[in-house]
């Protein structure tokens, strides 16, 4: 009977350590929305937030081949990172976004000053 049992523990070690080489797909796909969303708003028109998308797809891909090698902590890591600088780029964009419409404003604000002085 413990016979049996062997190849049962073997096959089940085999699975539990496989699964455990793989980064948590729900992670992986919210550092992908991430990259996305900063994407969408236009982080490619603004060097800074270009850059660091950048460095997010490049982190990314190298999460998943840390992860394919069994380098699961360094995996998640670097899949961390990549989540942090695809937020930094979405949030560099819309400031930079933020930041035109005030001067927008100013300018439509002086400009409406300027002829009502006249």
């Amino acid at each position: 009977m413990t016979l049996n049992l062997c190849p049962v523990i073997v096959v089940t070690l085999l699975a539990v350590g496989c699964a455990g080489s793989q980064l948590p797909p729900s992670r992986v796909a919210d550092t992908q929305s991430s990259i996305s969303a900063a994407s969408a708003v236009g982080a490619e028109q603004h060097p800074a937030a270009a850059l660091h998308l950048k460095m997010a797809r490049d982190q990314l891909k190298e999460a998943q081949g840390l992860a394919d090698r069994g380098k699961d902590g360094e995996a998640k890591l670097v899949l961390d990172r990549a989540t942090a600088d695809a937020e930094l780029a979405l949030i560099i964009t819309r400031e930079a976004d933020a930041r035109a419409n005030v001067n927008k404003a100013r300018s439509e604000v002086d400009a409406l000053q300027s002829s009502s002085n006249r």
